[in-house]
């Protein structure tokens, strides 16, 4: 029997609730720190195409970020089309549209040249220390993620990392974690 789904719904649960717990200024705050941590990997500062995603508003805070870096960096968010993730260049003359979802998605041509991308941020409910990651359950990340060879970082809240999580043969493991006191490689 594999209880593999209901414990990684549980987890969503409990993590949705202790999201609960911050306000908006704290999540922005905490945002802030882990996006320090991550400006300081050498993965990060070598990168020049960037796969990022928009932030919902419980997850770390992106956007600010994409525009700090901006001029030296090319950074590009997913759109979900039918049930497909494709990606768009986004900078600050970007138009966005507002998705399904609630996201706001970049509207614009679709970038395809996956072998140029140098690394993909990737968010998550959880993630654990043997490099494992929870998402929402659409599975968007995890039909998308075996098209493309580039490292794969997972960023999150404290809170949102622990030392195991459900995890099966289908979850692509990240390469890079990272939260607001941790880098875990």
């Amino acid at each position: 029997m594999n209880n593999i789904p209901q414990a990684k719904d549980k987890l969503r649960k409990e993590i949705s609730s202790l999201k609960r717990g911050f306000t908006q200024a704290d999540l922005a705050n905490r945002s802030e720190e882990v996006l320090s941590v991550l400006e300081l990997t050498g993965v990060f500062q070598q990168a020049k195409n960037i796969f990022i995603y928009n932030s919902m508003e419980d997850e770390v805070q992106t956007f600010s970020f994409v525009h700090k870096w901006e001029a030296e960096k090319n950074f590009y968010m997913p759109v979900i089309v039918n049930e497909d993730m494709l990606w768009r260049k986004c900078t600050s003359s970007t138009v966005f549209k507002q998705s399904a979802y609630g996201i706001m998605e970049p509207v614009g041509d679709e970038f395809t040249d996956y072998k140029k991308v140098d690394l993909l941020i990737i968010p998550g409910i959880a993630f654990d220390r043997k490099m494992n990651r929870l998402g929402r359950g659409k599975g968007y990340y995890d039909r998308f993620l075996p098209q493309i060879k580039s490292p794969k970082m997972g960023i999150c809240f404290e809170f949102q990392l622990l030392d195991q999580i459900p995890a099966d043969k289908n979850d692509i493991k990240m390469d890079y974690i990272v939260s607001e006191n941790e880098l875990i490689w």
